[in-house]
């Protein structure tokens, strides 16, 4: 099942503006969020083209183990609070593939 939502905002600047903030913003909080082992690892940050689409793709690491309660870290498997995201960002629209891996030392 596919959910697609869709969000209309009027901007007070143009277009062109909104998506270099858009991407300033994205990338500070990234940056602000990562350290000492946990935050967003950026894999792939590269221009992607494809069949008339333009756009930006990441793929991203997040390690989320100190933002979950201190009950979920304790009884987490191993790799568990680790997820992948893959996103294809072509302005204004933007698709996103997210998945968990499986990590366990042995």
């Amino acid at each position: 099942m596919v959910l697609v939502k869709e969000y209309q905002v009027v901007l007070p600047c143009s277009v062109e503006e909104y998506q270099v903030g858009q991407l300033y913003s994205v990338a500070e909080a990234s940056k602000n969020n990562t350290g000492g082992g946990e935050g967003i690892e950026v894999l792939r940050n590269e221009p992607y083209e494809k069949e008339g689409e333009k756009g930006q793709y990441t793929h991203k690491i997040y390690h989320i183990h100190s933002k979950v309660p201190t009950f979920i870290q304790m009884v987490a498997p191993e790799g568990a609070l680790v997820f992948h995201e893959k996103a294809w960002n072509a302005y204004p629209y933007c698709r996103t593939s997210q998945y968990f891996t499986n990590h366990v030392s042995g």
